[in-house]
């Protein structure tokens, strides 16, 4: 999909289509299309997407199975959108289905944080940390880790 490195949309949409008619039963074209969608802020087409990717893997959204991949994407779609409560489920859901994604954890740790939920903010925050000390984002985290910490209740 190099048409989106070059964010070349409409040649990026229809490749991506394209892939879809080919093989409809397949969930990688439609997180494809929904990662096109949502870079261009069609947060709703987004959505659809994605849920018709997380229906074709069998993820079901609850925690410990599905795929951990689409709940991801899906939690950064709603992200964008600003919907947090709802992108902060399918982030928690990504990191029990797979509790290895560091980026899950981070973006769940971003949208606690969003919500003004620090406890949970720091939580997630500590476990990237944990997944991913070298990840570009692990310096900001480790600086903002202390402060947030200093917020918990005692």
């Amino acid at each position: 999909m190099a048409d989106t490195h070059r964010q070349r949309w409409p040649e990026a949409e229809a490749a991506v289509k394209k892939s879809v008619e080919l093989k409809p039963t397949n969930p990688d074209p439609y997180n494809g299309l929904a990662n096109v969608y949502n870079a261009q802020k069609r947060f709703d087409e987004a959505l659809a997407m994605n849920s018709k990717a997380t229906e074709l893997s069998g993820t079901t959204g609850g925690a410990g199975g599905g795929n951990a991949e689409s709940m991801y994407n899906q939690g950064v779609v709603l992200f964008n959108a600003g919907k947090y409560a709802d992108a902060k489920v399918q982030f928690d859901a990504a990191t029990k289905a797979d509790p290895s994604n560091a980026n899950a954890f981070y973006q769940l740790g971003m949208t606690a944080l969003n919500l003004g939920q620090i406890p949970d903010a720091v939580a997630a925050l500590q476990t990237f940390m944990k997944l991913a000390p070298n990840d570009p984002k692990a310096a900001q985290v480790q600086s903002s880790l202390p402060a947030l910490q200093q917020m918990l209740p005692k």
